[in-house]
């Protein structure tokens, strides 16, 4: 297994509808996509998020799976269409590991 988490920090004023859109654009790439085990968006909810308002949780069959994944021109679509125009900035990790 292979897992990725992205925090994001949304841009101020973006309204709700488009932040709304773009989660629910990551989210269908799960129906299309190959490899994809689990991938979650959320709203990040911990206490102490330092302004990182969403969170992305996701789990690939391996590391290849993933990077097959990040290359797919449909995530391209979505990040540079969906995601860029609403967050400010991001944090990610990536691991690798047994259930």
């Amino acid at each position: 297994m292979f897992h990725c988490s992205i925090l994001f920090r949304l841009k101020p004023g973006i309204p709700l509808e488009r932040v709304r859109g773009a989660r629910e654009a990551l989210q269908a790439l799960v129906e299309t996509l190959p490899g994809v085990e689990c991938f979650s968006v959320t709203h990040n909810l911990a206490q102490d998020s330092k302004g990182f308002n969403l969170a992305l949780f996701s789990t690939f069959e391996n590391q290849s799976a993933f990077e097959i994944f990040q290359r797919h021109p449909e995530y391209q679509r979505v990040l540079v269409e969906e995601l860029m125009p609403v967050v400010a900035e991001h944090v990610t990790a990536h691991g690798c590991g047994d259930a």
